[in-house]
C-alpha cells in the first residue's frame, strides 16, 4: 500500500470516527422496535431503529440462536449511507468442574468493528476475551488490543444486511431476511 492510499485510509477512518461520535451527542427523534422469532429454528430477537437530528440513524439487530450466546449488530448511517458496523458476539459454556450446586461458566465476548466508506469496508478491527463468568468481560474487553483483520467473510453479510435494515417494517420482513441468508 502506497503513502497516498494510507493517507486516504487514515482520512476515511478519521471521518468515520467523527460521524460515530456525533451520534453519541445527537438528539434522538424517533425509535422503532420490531420483535421477531423464527418458526424454523431457535433464532429470536429485536430490531431497533433510531433516528437522530442531522440525518444520522442507527439500527441495532440483537438476536440469539439458542441459549448459549447472542449477537448485537449495530449499524450506523449518515444520510442513509452506512459508515460503521459494531458487532458484539457472546457465548458461554459450562466450565470444567462446574456442578449443579456451583455452576461456573466460561464466557467469550468478541467485538468486531467494520469501518465503511462508499459501500466498501476499509478496515476491520477485532478483539476477543474469554473469562470465567460474563461479568468480567464487559469491563475488561476495553483493555484488549484490537487487531486488524484482512479477510472477513462476515463483512459481506453485514453489508448486505445493512442495505435492507432501514427498509424493514414488520417482523415477517426481518424473518424473511434471515431465511434468505440461510438458503
Amino acid at each position: 500500500m502506497g503513502l497516498t492510499a494510507r493517507a486516504d485510509e487514515a482520512a476515511d477512518l478519521a471521518a468515520i470516527r467523527e460521524r460515530y461520535a456525533k451520534i453519541g451527542q445527537a438528539k434522538e427523534v424517533k425509535t422503532e422496535t420490531i420483535k421477531f422469532e423464527m418458526e424454523s429454528g431457535p433464532l429470536d430477537g429485536t430490531l431497533t431503529r433510531r433516528s437522530y437530528e442531522g440525518g444520522l440513524s442507527a439500527v441495532q439487530l440483537s438476536y440469539s440462536e439458542g441459549d448459549h450466546g447472542g449477537t448485537d449488530e449495530n449499524y450506523y448511517f449518515s444520510e442513509g449511507k452506512l459508515f460503521f458496523i459494531l458487532v458484539k458476539d457472546s457465548s458461554w459454556q459450562f466450565a470444567p468442574g462446574s456442578t449443579d450446586d456451583k455452576p461456573k461458566t466460561i464466557d467469550t465476548l468478541t467485538e468486531s468493528r467494520y469501518y465503511v466508506n462508499k459501500g466498501a469496508i476499509v478496515q476491520v478491527l477485532r478483539r476477543s476475551l474469554t473469562a470465567e463468568g460474563s461479568k468480567k468481560l464487559e469491563g475488561s474487553i476495553a483493555k484488549v488490543e484490537n487487531k486488524k483483520v484482512t479477510d472477513d467473510e462476515m463483512g459481506r453479510i453485514y453489508l448486505k444486511r445493512a442495505a435492507v435494515l432501514l427498509t424493514l417494517k414488520t417482523k415477517e420482513e426481518v424473518e424473511k431476511m434471515f431465511a434468505a441468508e440461510e438458503s
